[in-house]
């Protein structure tokens, strides 16, 4: 015979009581919905969200984690944390430029040139560009913002017998269109691009301010002139979360 229940025991199954960390995660999720924390506001730091809710750094932590998970807030090391916006438009077609993007969006874009050197081209580069073995190729590293925020950094490839000079014309002129007129190419086009999504280095998950386990979309492309030949190779790491790439 089977024995009864005993007297205020429910045979139905109970519904665990949230955690420290959800119940953090719940109160900062209904701010950031509502707006009472808008979109780009900075958040107070760990240590003092941990003494508002009355909780551990540990369980502050967690909560944050799950909320980056969901893409409501973003990390910025060395910054601090911050409710996330809305990803950037940035449409990517037979003539791809950056001024013209952000223009066209309403949005204040930024490049800063962070590096330039001559190097012989590897193999993938060679291939790209259509160079000899043992062709040296002028490579800029740049740093792409938006609004202030750090959005993709980007490595160029150009072949050093026909741009050699190129940096520093960019320098001056700011503009890549205007720098490859000075240099004979009054028109280029985007012949191809590729899309992959991938895991940040060390080096692009710092310099773009997000935690290695943030993926970055990755893009390469080959701009051509209008006699059809390679003038540039890019391969860019962009912000997954802060971007929206358009194909037009």
């Amino acid at each position: 015979m089977e024995a009864s229940p005993a007297r205020g025991s429910s045979t139905k199954a109970r519904t665990a009581a949230p955690s420290l960390w959800q119940k953090v995660a719940t109160a900062l999720r209904t701010e950031i919905r509502d707006q009472t924390l808008k979109p780009g506001q900075q958040i107070m730091p760990e240590a003092a969200l941990s003494e508002h809710f009355s909780v551990s750094r540990f369980t502050t932590r967690r909560a944050l984690a799950e909320l980056e998970k969901e893409g409501l807030i973003r990390i910025e090391h060395g910054r601090g944390l911050f409710v996330a916006e809305d990803t950037v438009p940035y449409a990517v077609g037979e003539r791809t430029r950056f001024t013209d993007n952000m223009r066209r969006f309403n949005i204040a874009g930024d490049r800063e040139i962070l590096s330039t050197a001559i190097e012989t081209a590897d193999p993938l580069v060679r291939e790209r560009l259509e160079l000899a073995r043992g062709a040296d190729v002028l490579v800029i590293d740049t740093l792409s913002s938006v609004d202030g925020r750090p959005m993709g950094l980007s490595q160029n490839f150009y072949p050093a017998d026909r741009f050699r000079g190129f940096d520093s014309v960019l320098r001056e002129t700011v503009s890549h269109t205007k720098a490859l007129k000075a240099f004979g190419v009054n028109d280029y086009t985007r012949k191809c691009t590729w899309i992959i999504s991938r895991m940040p280095t060390a080096r692009e998950a710092r310099l773009l301010k997000i935690a290695r386990s943030r993926p970055v979309l990755e893009t390469q492309k080959i701009d051509i002139d209008a006699e059809g030949r390679p003038i540039a190779f890019g391969i860019s790491a962009n912000c997954g979360d802060r971007i929206q790439i358009i194909i037009e």
